[in-house]
């Protein structure tokens, strides 16, 4: 097993060997279908808070300007939002951006508070890993099943597209925390491994020791 080495960087450190520590997990539960002890612990007390972090961080990150109309209205309505009865296109926009500026903190009055750096930090670290994904080489992917590439797995190209991927994270997450067994032929649990399997080459390269 590599051993991880300091950065230098605590909270760098501490990302990389979460990322490691839960895609460990989910190589013991693909092959044996156990948990191992204090797994589902991990994933409710360590793995699952980040998952939210990167919501969190989502949400500030967002800017009305990047998204469509009808995105716009989706994440309002996700967020339980109710936007006000527009006129026309051009004041339901504008009506769109005033809510999204409420929901993100950007824009208009409001109280100062310190910068999220741990959301900010985790919802730009899981946009890297997306985008990379397709690129891992085969050398590097750990699925126990199935060709050894996540080529077909595409980055999220829209801000919904990432809620969306950021959301089945948390979904299988907990179903395994909950003592759900996942198939490796579910799509939607190869995404989430191969998000974990990325983020741990990501995060030790140059960091990790064979």
């Amino acid at each position: 097993m590599s051993e991880l080495v300091s950065s230098g960087f605590a909270d760098f450190d501490r990302l990389a060997l979460l990322y490691r520590r839960t895609r460990e997990l989910l190589d013991e539960v693909s092959l044996t279908g156990d948990m191992p002890t204090g797994g589902s612990a991990m994933l409710a007390t360590e793995t699952l808070p980040h998952v939210e972090d990167m919501e969190a961080g989502f949400q500030i990150w967002l800017r009305a300007p990047e998204a469509r109309i009808e995105e716009l209205r989706m994440l309002l309505a996700r967020s339980g939002m109710v936007v006000p009865v527009a006129r026309d296109s051009a004041e339901e926009r504008a009506a769109l951006i005033e809510a999204i500026q409420k929901l993100t903190g950007t824009g208009g009055e409001r109280e100062l508070v310190p910068p999220a750096q741990r959301r900010i930090a985790a919802i730009n670290l899981a946009r890297l890993t997306f985008a990379l994904l397709p690129m891992t080489p085969s050398d590097d992917v750990h699925y126990p099943a199935g060709l050894r590439s996540y080529a077909d797995i595409a980055p999220p190209r829209t801000p919904a597209e990432l809620a969306d991927r950021i959301e089945e994270l948390e979904r299988s997450l907990w179903h395994i925390a909950t003592g759900r067994q996942p198939k490796l032929t579910d799509a939607s649990y190869r995404r989430t491994y191969g998000f974990f399997d990325a983020a741990t080459r990501l995060s030790g390269g140059g960091f990790l020791l064979s």
